[in-house]
């Protein structure tokens, strides 16, 4: 046998042709069917939505898998014990109707109780005996047998009857026997306590007799079989359609930021980029919009005007905004990062006055707006310090109405009048976002059903000792006023009173928490303005909200014409993005110092675990893999107390400029930071 293998496997082999396809074969299955493990552990690592789409799809898989094992479980319970009721509520009207057949031993008598039980759905066999065990009435299917072991274990059951006199039941892999004692009186002290009543009260009777009710499990089995297959179709129609549904999800998300990122890379290369197509209307074509505008800004200076002036402020999405704003605000900031960094590199090598330098100088002004609307969605969407500086209401109110606009439905009008003027307000930029988004909120909420007009305005008013008769809130001044008024359902006098109060709200659940009118009047009251409220049922409301002016203009940051101070120490620069590696060691040796840069918090320590006296400053990220930068300057100030250590970050939830400052950290920066802050910044530092 042996030889004979061998003599095929040579006749096989000595064949070219077979040779050159068993060869190719195997290539293709090298090449497509079987990746390299590591290549695609890297993909898995590198690629974002496919780990966001595997997580998810495994999620789904296990909350359907947990969902259909339990639905299963419960409704075999479920109809087991039906069919257990079942048949204990058929041996026991069979018990009850056949006492007088069973007392006369009349055959005929018990015919018809018999074959009513008979005729119920998976009853395999009806038996009735007299008290000595003798069969007096019997109807089976045809294709149930007694054996003689039934037979023993029947007498055991007549003799445990004959003791207890209460019925029970027995069970095997097909079919359930429920045997009943019949008594000489009726046990139950009515008839209808046999139907309605869970345990019903019996009465002690004489054993004349029993029955027997035989149900097949096979009914049971094919409901559950049943149940079981269209459990799991639904299982997985829901595992399909979730996985599809993310799928689609993640790729919409990294898509338009895989060209966002690449875009960045063009500019930072070339500083110029072309346009990125926006497909979304969502936070990622937002962000992509965003960018474009600062590209554009390099051709055409005025365009800086226009550039992230759409940011939305909807106060019921806060929660929303507040899960995105982390995520937004570190990435972006980092992207910007990368723009400051190159963007100021680049004007350091171009000429005075040329057009060029005019474009980078647009760049920077473009950039610096985007920093401060990313800290403004953080102000915004989170618990956070409020600072008011001097601004033009007119300003903020007519960019929170623009944003507005787009999600307004199409049944609604809408009508502005916004006075343009130099009258500015002491407050905080985002708290009036609030008041105005939340008003115009309620506003299309109230005219949801019919449609209608939503009118806004703001207007320079003069208050004197008259008008604050009528409304003791305000003091006599100047203020200016917006009005904020609908033509929809409008409210009643009780609610006209409650509406300012925390938790009230007029409507259904889960669509709203009675916190908007709340935090606007409570906004208003902190800047010392007033609100009234006039509306009438069936003829809408109107919202006046006072605001008090004062008698100066928004300060302008001042120009810096000084050259940024310069050094000549030793620096350990860590970022975890090698970009911004690249560009903040750039950066640094520009303004003279001696410079290593790692992209690893790893190799950070490590480099400084080997020389720890050759650094005279650390500056590091503080979100990074592996090793958080603060767990870096732990480790590091450990080794060596004395040495400075500076934490940039984007974002970070996980520590503060105060919790930084406590650990002994000397300087907290938030990105993205310019030349001359992070030259300022060392020299506080190692000066101190």
């Amino acid at each position: 046998m042996p030889k004979r293998e061998d003599d095929i496997k040579r006749i096989i082999f000595q064949s070219w042709g077979l040779r050159l396809f068993v060869d190719e074969l195997l290539h293709l299955l090298k090449e497509c069917v079987f990746p390299k493990r590591d290549k695609m552990l890297r993909i898995f690592h590198e690629k974002f939505g496919i780990r966001a789409f595997a997580i998810f799809a495994i999620l789904i898989f296990v909350i359907s898998s947990s969902f259909t094992l339990f639905f299963i479980c419960q409704q075999r319970k479920s109809l087991t014990d039906t069919q257990i009721k079942k048949g204990k509520l058929l041996a026991g009207i069979l018990a009850y109707s056949s006492r007088l057949g069973v007392f006369s031993e009349n055959e005929e008598m018990l015919s018809d109780p018999v074959e009513g039980v008979f005729q119920n759905e998976g009853v395999l066999e009806v038996s009735v005996f007299n008290l000595t065990g003798e069969l007096l009435k019997s109807q089976k299917r045809s294709d149930v047998r007694t054996t003689k072991e039934d037979e023993e274990v029947r007498n055991r059951i007549f003799e445990k009857l004959r003791e207890t006199a209460s019925p029970f039941c027995l069970e095997d892999k097909t079919r359930w026997e429920f045997w009943s004692p019949v008594m000489s009186a009726s046990p139950y002290l009515s008839e209808e306590s046999l139907f309605f009543e869970e345990a019903p009260v019996q009465r002690k009777g004489r054993v004349i007799g029993f029955v027997k009710i035989t149900l097949d499990k096979k009914m049971l089995d094919k409901r559950l079989h049943s149940l079981l297959f269209k459990s799991i179709m639904m299982a997985i129609i829901f595992f399909v359609l979730g996985s599809a549904a993310i799928y689609l999800l993640v790729k919409g998300i990294t898509r338009p930021l895989n060209r966002l990122t690449e875009g960045v890379k063009s500019l930072g290369k070339k500083g110029s980029v072309e346009k990125i197509p926006v497909e979304t209307e969502d936070e990622i074509g937002k962000l992509a919009e965003a960018f474009n505008k600062m590209a554009e800004s390099l051709k055409r200076r005025e365009a800086e005007k226009e550039q992230l002036e759409r940011q939305l402020r909807h106060a019921q999405k806060m929660e929303a905004i507040g899960t995105l704003a982390g995520g937004i605000a570190h990435d972006f900031n980092n992207i910007l990062g990368a723009i400051v960094g190159y963007t100021e590199l680049a004007m350091l090598d171009v000429p005075a006055g040329t057009t060029l330098q005019r474009d980078l100088e647009g760049v920077m002004k473009a950039t610096n707006r985007a920093k401060d609307l990313v800290q403004q969605i953080l102000t915004f969407s989170r618990d956070t310090k409020q600072e008011r500086k001097p601004v033009q209401l007119s300003l903020i109110v007519k960019e929170a109405l623009k944003m507005l606009r787009s999600s307004l439905p199409t049944t609604i009008e809408f009508h502005q009048n916004i006075k343009t003027g130099s009258a500015t307000v002491l407050c905080d930029p985002t708290q009036i976002y609030q008041v105005v988004m939340n008003l115009c909120a309620n506003a299309a909420y109230a005219m949801r059903d019919k449609g209608g007009e939503l009118t806004v305005s703001l207007i320079d008013v003069d208050i004197d000792s008259e008008a604050v008769m009528q409304n003791p809130e305000l003091t006599p001044g100047q203020y200016q006023r917006l009005t904020v008024s609908d033509t929809g359902s409008g409210m009643d006098r009780a609610t006209m009173e409650r509406i300012f109060d925390p938790f009230f709200t007029t409507k259904a659940p889960g669509e709203g928490s009675g916190m908007g009118l709340a935090v606007v009047h409570g906004i208003v009251k902190s800047l010392n303005g007033a609100i009234t409220v006039d509306s009438e049922p069936g003829k809408g409301t109107t919202f006046q909200v006072f605001f008090p002016t004062i008698q100066s203009e928004a300060a302008s940051e001042p120009e810096h014409f000084a050259p940024p101070p310069v050094g000549n120490e030793r620096v350990l620069f860590v970022d975890d993005e090698a970009a911004l590696a690249a560009v903040g060691q750039e950066m640094l040796e520009s303004l003279g110092y001696d410079v290593v840069a790692r992209t690893s918090s790893i190799e950070a320590l490590k480099t400084f675990q080997m020389q720890p006296d050759r650094f005279d400053l650390v500056i590091t990220d503080m979100t990074m893999s592996n090793m958080t930068g603060a767990d870096l300057a732990r480790e590091i100030m450990r080794i060596r107390p004395d040495v400075p250590v500076i934490l940039c970050t984007g974002f970070s939830e996980a520590i503060s400029e105060e919790k930084a400052k406590a650990m002994g950290i000397r300087a907290f920066v938030m990105k993205p930071v310019v030349r001359r802050e992070i030259a300022e910044v060392i020299r506080r530092v190692l000066d101190a």
